[in-house]
């Protein structure tokens, strides 16, 4: 029994020392002021910190009750987009070509701002990681805060592949992969590839524009004469980039070992009890159920012009069921008997709940993954960026309705809303496309978990770098080679007709003077 008792404690003594040997330090810099793209992130380091690894989170977001080994630093950036926001919900311009220096101007302010917060440079100069993972969106240049610690990095982005995100070399594949604004179409028309290569060609001049606008601010917080490496050569050394998206709600493509999709990480698998108002709310619902409303952690309800507002009530006036709207006030004016308001709901454990009958959303890519995962059907009111492309794939594959912000009426939304709610083919699409969703080898939490260890685990792992990565845009259409090969085989032709022209010279010579000969022995 003794020698039993010993055995069960060396092998937990081993179990801990093992566990404390293979346990890292891991900075997180998400410097966004979108919460919705902060969650994967941390969903994975909440994971990672669960499993005993040192995990810090530098973003705008802190947790309100962060586990064991998970710290916060808190910089303060979260109004960066609330402008362009405003302006949305107010019916202004979408047209994003317009838009776009202004948002890349705020992204990257707004991340500067965050690596020079004196919390950051404190962390910098007082301590030292094992691996850097960086929140991505048009803010490249914090790729040098790998540099800054002299770890390897990991990019996370919270939406598709693109050109933002391709700094390992994996093939666009234009002919057969849709762009991210194009949406998941599957499979394109000609016309779809047509828009197709004009957006991967805008997108080539956008990702110069944004070099060119990096590069000031990277050199600035990673000067060469302080030993860090160049802007490109420390894209190129990015060990892994992960994704928040899956082949089965977008398109299949070829991806690299190191470009790894994590789609729905953010989910949370076991969704946390809600507040009990909310939760006697949606259990007194009955048969006729309830109707979540929200447009992401960006967009304002608040703010919605006026007449789209009222619009969006009076619908609500004529429903039977309950309604829970994400409302960022304390109060709703003219707020209908059945509706519930909050300003953070737990948008997992609502779609989770047996009631809930319709989601009516702003179709971000978070959204969609979560209605599709919980198999709630979906009206979708798309305001910029890639959502008109994510709703409009779900109209395509039967489980929900699109409504346009600028026509949007009481009677074009009671109507969508009503047509879903009746027919039931919705909801029986979207159960279809959740059970296709969740069948995967490994979850996605796993997935990301995994493959940060393993860059831990190799250091880097600098065996995963594809060299096509360090090519430049002639050596990847090959038009090096082809030019070799045109001149080798001009080349070649040439000698071929200069020796076949002194061969037949040589060759007629020849039987000239053999012609001779016998002429003159005759």
């Amino acid at each position: 029994m003794m020698k039993l008792t010993f055995n069960i404690a060396l092998t937990l003594t081993l179990m801990l020392l093992t566990s404390h040997t293979e346990s890292a330090k891991i900075v997180c810099v998400f410097p966004t002021a979108s919460k919705s793209h902060v969650l994967g992130a941390q969903a994975l380091l909440k994971e990672l910190a669960f499993r005993g690894h040192e995990v810090t989170m530098v973003s705008a977001f802190p947790l309100k009750r962060p586990p064991n080994n998970y710290r916060d630093v808190y910089v303060p950036i979260e109004d960066a987009f609330s402008t362009i926001m405003n302006d949305f919900m107010q019916g202004g311009s979408r047209n994003m070509l317009k838009l776009f220096p202004k948002i890349v101007r705020a992204a990257q302010d707004s991340s500067n701002v965050t690596i020079n917060a004196p919390e950051f440079i404190r962390l910098a100069h007082e301590e030292q990681f094992d691996l850097a993972l960086v929140g991505f969106f048009m803010n490249s240049f914090i790729i040098g805060v790998g540099e800054l610690f002299r770890c390897p990095t990991v990019l996370y982005f919270s939406a598709s592949g693109s050109g933002l995100t391709n700094v390992v070399g994996n093939p666009a594949e234009v002919a057969a992969v849709p762009h991210m604004l194009l949406g998941p179409r599957n499979p394109m028309t000609f016309f779809d590839r047509v828009t197709n290569t004009i957006l991967h060609g805008m997108e080539k001049i956008m990702l110069m524009y944004i070099r060119h606008k990096e590069l000031t601010y990277y050199e600035s917080n990673f000067p060469a004469e302080e030993g860090f490496r160049s802007y490109d050569e420390a894209m190129r050394n990015v060990s892994l980039v992960m994704l928040n998206t899956y082949f089965s709600q977008y398109v299949p493509r070829p991806y690299l070992p190191n470009m790894v999709e994590v789609g729905g990480i953010q989910i949370n698998l076991r969704p946390e009890a809600m507040p009990q108002d909310l939760q006697q709310f949606l259990d007194d619902a009955g048969s006729d159920g309830a109707i979540f409303i929200s447009f992401g952690s960006n967009l304002r309800s608040s703010n919605m012009r006026q007449d789209k507002l009222d619009a969006i009530l009076m619908m609500i006036r004529g429903l039977k069921q309950r309604v829970i709207w994400k409302w960022d006030q304390d109060e709703m004016p003219n707020r209908p008997p059945n509706v519930f308001i909050g300003k953070w709901l737990p948008q997992d454990a609502i779609l989770a709940h047996p009631n809930l009958k319709l989601f009516i959303t702003h179709g971000g890519l978070g959204s969609i993954t979560e209605a599709m995962y919980y198999a709630v059907p979906i009206v979708g009111i798309p305001m910029f960026g890639d959502q008109d492309g994510n709703v409009a794939q779900v109209v395509k594959e039967g489980w929900g309705l699109m409504v346009s912000f600028d026509d949007l009426t009481e009677p074009l939304l009671s109507g969508a809303v009503h047509e879903v709610l009746r027919d039931h083919r919705y909801r029986e699409h979207i159960q279809e496309r959740s059970i296709l969703y969740k069948d995967r080898p490994m979850g996605a939490l796993e997935t990301g978990v995994f493959w940060i260890e393993y860059i831990i685990r190799h250091r880097g792992a600098p065996h995963l770098h594809y060299q096509g990565a360090d090519l430049n845009i002639f050596q990847i259409a090959l038009l090096d080679v082809y030019a070799f090969l045109l001149v080798a085989f001009y080349i070649i032709y040439k000698i071929v007709i200069i020796v076949g022209k002194q061969t037949l010279k040589v060759l007629f010579d020849a039987s000239v003077q053999k012609s001779t000969e016998k002429q003159k022995i005759t």
